[in-house]
């Protein structure tokens, strides 16, 4: 009796898919601005439903996010509604994910291509105007330049940049600090330490494409382009960098090429370089003001340079002309970006479950919820701000607009739902996303925000207290540390093979069972 309580204890520890062998999943891949946001509203779906749910999201840029959004070289098959239900090939531009995201449009060579060739294939879906994707804007940010030099402090008493300093240090005519153009901007304490340094500028650079370097060579060649010509606006410029610059691959990339090398300047979404704890550069605005993205942000300088853009009234149209650079407003925020997710209307084309096409769909509406669902409004303390009322109405109006497919009857109505409010027996239901439902292994970005630092914080300081023992005269502490050391690598080692050993073990119990219990007719 105790083997069987035992054994259904266990079972049932290792989720529900083994009860009903259901798993609804979506995957998206692109930017990784907004990918803290996005993962923070894919894990409460995955904590609140009752069924085993798996959403995934690769941060690989913006770029990547795009192509394999488009497809542009994929092919695949397709059964179409005739007497016989024959299987058609789809030629190209068959999406690699279920959505993408970018901190940039869709180009417009792109974009007419997907529409294009989507047209001419054989299928059993049209849209009125021939328009199969949408764009969904869901967050404003920014992106700003960050640096290491040593002495210099965060925040607007730190060193002052315009688009020009900046193009001359990225296109190598400015090798040095203490360049007399940039000198010449800062306070009196400023000046002394930039005049100390002698080593080079670390100049840091994205190597993938990304929608930073193409916000920050957009807005180099707005203000600048003597220093910064129009061929040198890309989102990955590959070989067109000078010499001089470092590649860094991703946002932690260039988070370690800044942080572990002096003198360093690069650039990142506002969010993860005040994550990290960069010193940030005051940038010239549009007003003239020196100020930096934190700063903007705290007064509604991200906000107003989306209210201050022009956007389409649909989320189906060309969106590639859309930027918010170089907006007028005294705390305006010079690089500001909007977030979209791509889907295409067609979707029901590539996704063959209506459970993973209705759950898509209540994902994408949770990226414009109210307060009370706890979605997008924690990510608010990332740095994102929410897009302006008429551009959140175009993207709702966009999800409406997609082929979901999901019921026989003319409304569509979809089988997943929220829960906020208790709603007895109905909250149980199986599609239902319960905000009743919770696990303590969630971690909430109210958990992480404030902790960073603190741990950061504690971990300089024991880093300290343990180099200061090291350099004991008589070399007592380093000897210790060393055999401490050696000792632990033998423990952690011991504990690598019982943990394998555990894990195979109970692999095989659980095969056992299934086999035994489960599958015996």
């Amino acid at each position: 009796m105790k083997i069987a309580q035992a054994v259904t204890i266990f079972l049932a520890s290792v989720g529900s898919a083994l009860a009903d062998g259901e798993v609804v999943t979506i995957h998206g891949s692109g930017t990784t601005n907004p990918s803290k946001c996005i993962w923070h509203i894919m894990s409460l779906f995955e904590e609140r439903s009752q069924i085993t749910t798996r959403l995934t999201y690769r941060a690989v840029g913006s770029s990547t996010g795009q192509k394999e959004f488009l497809g542009a070289t994929n092919t695949g098959y397709e059964i179409v509604e005739t007497p016989g239900d024959a299987l058609v090939e789809i030629g190209s531009h068959v999406p690699h994910n279920d959505f993408g995201a970018g901190d940039i449009p869709i180009s417009e060579a792109a974009y007419l291509e997907l529409n294009e060739k989507v047209e001419l294939q054989s299928g059993k879906n049209t849209y009125v105007n021939k328009l199969h994707m949408v764009h969904l804007p869901f967050a404003m940010s920014s992106v700003s330049f960050f640096h290491n030099i040593p002495g210099i402090e965060r925040g607007e008493d730190g060193i002052k940049l315009d688009a020009c300093d900046l193009a001359r240090i990225y296109n190598g005519k400015v090798s040095y600090w203490n360049d007399e153009e940039i000198v010449n901007k800062q306070t009196d304490k400023i000046k002394t330490i930039l005049f100390d340094i002698e080593e080079k500028i670390f100049v840091s650079r994205r190597v993938e494409g990304s929608s930073s370097t193409k916000s920050i060579t957009q807005f180099l060649h707005a203000k600048c382009p003597v220093e910064w010509p129009a061929d040198m606006v890309d989102s990955k410029l590959g070989d067109k960098w000078h010499a001089s610059t470092n590649p860094c691959q991703g946002s932690s990339g260039m988070t370690k090429c800044v942080r572990q090398n002096a003198g360093a300047i690069g650039y990142l979404d506002s969010g993860h370089g005040w994550s990290e704890e960069l010193a940030e550069v005051s940038l010239k605005n549009e007003d003239g003001k020196y100020l930096t993205s934190a700063d903007a942000y705290s007064k509604g300088g991200i906000t107003y340079a989306a209210s201050s853009g022009v956007t389409p009234d649909r989320a189906d149209l060309d969106w590639s002309s859309v930027e918010f650079l170089n907006k007028p407003g005294a705390d305006t925020w010079p690089i500001v970006v909007m977030s979209y997710v791509y889907v295409r209307k067609d979707v029901n084309r590539f996704m063959d479950s209506k459970e993973e096409r209705g759950l898509l769909k209540l994902f994408l509406e949770a990226l414009y919820d109210d307060e009370e669902k706890e979605y997008f409004k924690p990510c608010e303390k990332l740095g994102f701000a929410p897009p302006p009322k008429d551009v959140k109405r175009v993207a709702i109006e966009g999800i409406e607009s997609i082929s979901w497919d999901l019921s026989d009857n003319d409304n569509d109505e979809n089988m997943w739902s929220h829960e906020i409010d208790t709603i007895p027996i109905t909250g149980m239901g199986k599609y239902v996303i319960s905000a009743k439902r919770r696990s303590l292994s969630g971690v909430s970005i109210e958990d992480i925000a404030g902790a960073e630092a603190k741990l950061k914080g504690e971990v300089e300081y024991l880093t300290a207290t343990v180099q200061s023992l090291m350099k004991g005269t008589n070399g007592e502490f380093a000897y210790l540390f060393n055999e401490m050391e050696s000792e632990n690598k033998k423990n952690d080692a011991a504990l690598v093979l019982g943990a394998l050993s555990f894990t195979m073990w109970s692999c095989v119990c659980v095969g056992f069972i299934v086999k035994r219990y489960v599958f015996r007719k």
